[in-house]
């Protein structure tokens, strides 16, 4: 077959230079074709054609990461503020998710020449969002507002789920943190805010009133957070009230019956004091991911030898399990612990498969000297690519605990796993807690899991069955089919809110 008709059509070669000359021409035709369709990864066209999610209202994902909410206004294709300040939060980092959200108002219209606009309008701030191809694009279409004015109310525009690239610098920011978590005795809430976007977090709450529905179960008690994401720390004043008591109670903002038809309640909340003279042009949130505390609250794993990551943005996990450990490692009976870093901080091009190092084990009865051991190793490590190594440090754990019949894993759903080679190695069952999770789950732990006959742990749910998928058959995990080709999981589907 030949792709390139000039190519095929030059004259023969009579010589081995020329020859030689044909040979440089075709490989630089083929870098070009791969450098120019790896550079045009996401076109606005297909994203246009791509099923919509549909959903009452949009909430926020907690997957451990970065969320960066560029706002538009209802029914516009440009941004609400300038994003130059924005922009900066991107860079470098490593994103894995941008929703663009607006309201089904008109209910039923087809929105594609706004929304080719408005992934326009990002496009031109953010070229580099369109060329990376492990980036997930999804539109969200909000079906709550039943008119214009309740449509104007919700939010609309860009959510980027991201996380900064690692650095020495950021660890040490985590580290304290984390240092103070612990002092504080807190457990990591729904909402983290940014300490350097302090402004953007509590602008979006300033004397500001909200109607929700009654659709999640949300409680009074203003210590909740609820979908809206409002941070615990930003005052609120929440009543719930009867649709038809509301109606006629001349509340702000004004709702009409239409508007809530089949609701038998709604909350009225007033959030936030004195609106403060200074204004933002994007708000930043940082959304914490319960994995780790959600499982080990659920599974008595006291005598389990603990394998964590504790690379670049793992410090809510970390700071998840020590506080479990606060309160289980009161019999005083010693046992086995490891934490890993990928390589102290080391060159990526001086990371060798099975020898990349940052391995920190501890065999104690004392809180405080775990503690430090993972302080140490969150100290040491930092920077890097992502891929981690966690095969490397399951087999140092085999070594070191030969007696341990039950091993849990703490590993970080974004980071690939770079030694996978060396699972064959593995001889133990595997408690694999995988934190970050979105959608889909990453093929390594699956392959983990599977592999070492051991057990998979989400937020809300348990998998003790990946090992008996035989070649060809599907399994389905939080709404996403995985069909075992070849020894590894590959997904299918889509998850809908």
């Amino acid at each position: 077959m030949c792709w390139w008709k000039e190519l095929c059509n030059l004259p023969k070669a009579e010589s081995y230079s020329e020859n030689f000359m044909r040979k440089i021409i075709l490989l630089v035709f083929l870098f070009f074709t791969a450098f120019l369709s790896h550079s045009q990864i996401t076109d606005i066209s297909s994203l246009l054609k791509a099923k919509e999610v549909k959903t009452d209202y949009y909430e926020m994902m907690a997957a451990g990461s970065w969320v960066l909410y560029l706002p538009m206004e209802f029914g516009k294709s440009t941004f609400s503020y300038n994003q130059e300040s924005a922009i900066q939060k991107l860079k470098e980092a490593s994103i894995v998710r941008i929703d663009l959200v607006y309201s089904d108002y008109p209910a039923g219209q087809d929105f594609s020449l706004l929304n080719k606009k408005r992934f326009e309008s990002l496009k031109k701030v953010l070229p580099k969002l369109f060329t990376e191809a492990d980036i997930e694009f999804r539109k969200v279409r909000q079906t709550i507002a039943k008119t214009r004015k309740t449509a104007e109310t919700l939010q609309h525009g860009f959510f980027i789920y991201f996380r900064p690239k690692p650095t020495k610098e950021e660890s040490k920011k985590e580290i304290e943190k984390l240092k103070e978590s612990l002092r504080a005795g807190a457990e990591v809430t729904d909402v983290l805010k940014d300490e350097t976007a302090v402004d953007s977090v509590f602008t979006n709450w300033c004397g500001t009133k909200i109607v929700m529905v009654d659709t999640t179960g949300f409680l009074e008690d203003s210590s909740i957070n609820n979908p809206w994401h409002i941070p615990g720390d930003i005052p609120r004043v929440v009543k719930k009230w009867a649709v038809k008591d509301y109606l006629v109670s001349g509340l702000e903002p004004v709702i009409k019956e239409k508007d809530y038809v089949g609701w038998d309640s709604v909350y009225h909340i007033e959030v936030g004091g004195d609106c403060p003279t200074y204004s933002t042009d994007f708000f930043l949130y940082q959304l914490a991911d319960s994995t780790v505390s959600s499982v080990f609250n659920r599974h008595k794993w006291n005598k389990a030898m603990v394998i964590a990551d504790v690379t670049g943005s793992m410090y809510p996990y970390t700071s998840q399990l020590l506080q479990w450990l606060k309160l289980t490692m009161t019999d005083k009976a010693k046992r086995y612990f490891l934490f890993f870093n990928d390589g102290d901080s080391k060159e990526d091009k001086d990371k060798i498969i099975g020898k990349t190092g940052g391995i920190y084990t501890v065999f104690s009865d004392s809180y405080d000297e775990v503690e430090k051991t993972i302080v140490k190793a969150m100290t040491n490590g930092g920077g890097g690519d992502a891929p981690e190594n966690n095969i490397e440090a399951l087999l140092e754990a085999e070594k070191v605990c030969e007696k341990c019949d039950s091993v849990v894993m703490i590993v970080d759903n974004w980071a690939p796993v770079k030694d996978i080679s060396l699972l064959l190695k593995v001889k133990k069952p595997v408690k694999v807690v995988v934190c970050g999770v979105m959608d889909k789950i990453n093929k390594d732990y699956l392959k983990l899991v599977r592999d070492s006959k051991g057990s998979l742990h989400l937020i809300e749910e348990d998998i003790y069955t990946l090992s008996e998928v035989k070649e060809g058959e599907v399994i389905k995990i939080r709404g996403i089919n995985y069909t075992l080709i070849k020894g590894e999981f590959i997904a299918s589907g889509s998850l809908s809110l």
